[in-house]
């Protein structure tokens, strides 16, 4: 496993990037239950042993009690569930048509097209295109929220 120092600077490195700050500021997650599944997720992924939660909280930026990372884990998980509930709710009830998430998929693969495109860009041009993208993905997130979109299929 990574030290806490090099797992911190990759969940630094997410926080940095203009799109993930963009779609975090406009989701349903706070920065710091962001944060902490960011650590979960990544430690369970880069170790091969169970790691208790007294040791995540050292990944943590801030300072953190156990409980405080167990619970702030659990809001963000409640949180991400309930969102996907919310989408398969609508799809069930006819507010979506058969594949409510390709919409999505397709902003989602987008952005990541962007991203590219901004990481082989000048300072200059970084700041037009991030302007760019944050107008398309609202723009494309209202489009699918319209009420003429959100209709029984």
């Amino acid at each position: 496993m990574e030290s806490p120092e090099e797992t911190q600077k990759i969940i630094q490195k997410a926080f940095q990037d203009p799109i993930t700050d963009l779609l975090l500021k406009n989701s349903n997650l706070t920065k710091t239950q962001f944060e902490t599944l960011m650590i979960d997720l990544l430690i369970d992924v880069m170790s091969e042993e169970k790691i208790p939660f007294k040791e995540k909280t050292l990944f943590r930026a801030k300072k953190v009690s156990r409980g405080s990372f167990s619970r702030t884990l659990g809001q963000g998980r409640r949180r991400v569930i309930s969102s996907i509930f919310t989408i398969v709710l609508l799809s069930y009830v006819g507010v979506y048509d058969a594949k409510p998430f390709e919409e999505y998929q397709n902003l989602v693969e987008k952005l990541r097209e962007y991203l590219t495109a901004i990481e082989g860009s000048g300072p200059r041009q970084s700041k037009a295109m991030l302007r760019r993208i944050e107008e398309e993905l609202t723009e494309g997130i209202e489009a699918l929220s319209r009420p003429t979109k959100l209709k029984m299929v």
